[in-house]
């Protein structure tokens, strides 16, 4: 039995060390400088820091729109008057390249990095 509880507490600890490992990058991942791109008919239509609390209205033709609500980091489309409501229903993007879309509205928002990445090595 004391066998056991020992390799009970060491399958415990491997799990545990396994989950920091895939936790810890994810966490020190985040770009402090990333912005929200807003692109519009496929038309870059503003940038907005990702650090600064702040809710944009996004119109679209005479009567539509979408509110883009960004908060601790996260983006997300807090209310539109689309159709079928898909991109309320996404969630918070937050990491370089994460999207989220409007179709019925041709809304396109997207998180950039603040900086581009340098090359660390070259292959020939």
């Amino acid at each position: 039995m004391e066998k056991l509880k020992k390799d009970i507490i060491l399958l415990l600890g491997i799990i545990l060390a396994a989950f920091l490992l895939w936790l810890i990058p994810y966490l020190l991942n985040k770009d402090a400088s990333a912005m929200v791109t807003v692109y519009q008919n496929g038309h870059e239509i503003g940038k907005y820091p990702l650090g600064k609390e702040q809710t944009i209205s996004i119109p679209y033709g005479e009567d539509g729109y979408n509110l883009l609500f960004i908060s601790g980091g996260e983006a997300s489309i807090s209310d539109a008057d689309c159709p079928d409501g898909l991109c309320v229903r996404q969630r918070a993007v937050d990491r370089n390249g994460e999207s989220i879309i409007c179709l019925p509205h041709k809304l396109v928002i997207q998180i950039t990095a603040g900086k581009e990445r340098e090359l660390d090595a070259f292959i020939y």
